[in-house]
């Protein structure tokens, strides 16, 4: 059954903006615009729509998915080797950001040790360690 851009959103549960931006991207297939009238899309768009969904979801890029796109049109083998170097690529830097963020949890949480311990006398840890990171006005 055709649908117009607007239902196909709704049923993907994104903005009429979504579709067309995936549609530039080359993500979603872009229907033919009649003579008159409005473009109708079929029940591939909303399909397409919530692979994309569900690839973001798995932190997949939108670079990520045009490359699987493009390699889908190949050979089966062809594809299915692009999305093991595509997910293993994601899972890389997946694990190089839980990296990342646990280095500035541990950061944080020692601070928050040391203003716990502090109480409430003398300086802030807190304050005084990024105090001392603040560039020093000269006096005139």
């Amino acid at each position: 059954m055709p649908r117009r851009i607007g239902d196909v959103a709704r049923g993907a549960g994104v903005g009429v903006e979504t579709v067309r931006f995936y549609e530039r991207e080359g993500l979603v297939d872009q229907p033919l615009k009649p003579m008159r009238g409005w473009r109708e899309y079929d029940e591939a768009a909303l399909g397409q729509i919530n692979q994309i969904k569900l690839a973001q979801g798995m932190g997949l890029t939108i670079a990520d998915m045009k490359v699987l796109k493009a390699r889908a049109k190949g050979a089966r083998a062809q594809f299915c080797g692009a999305v093991r170097e595509t997910v293993a690529a994601r899972l890389d830097a997946i694990d190089a950001e839980i990296a990342a963020l646990s280095l500035k949890r541990e950061a944080l949480a020692d601070w928050l040790k040391q203003c716990r311990r502090r109480g409430k006398r003398g300086d802030c840890p807190l304050y005084a360690g990024i105090n001392a990171l603040a560039p020093k006005r000269s006096k005139r």
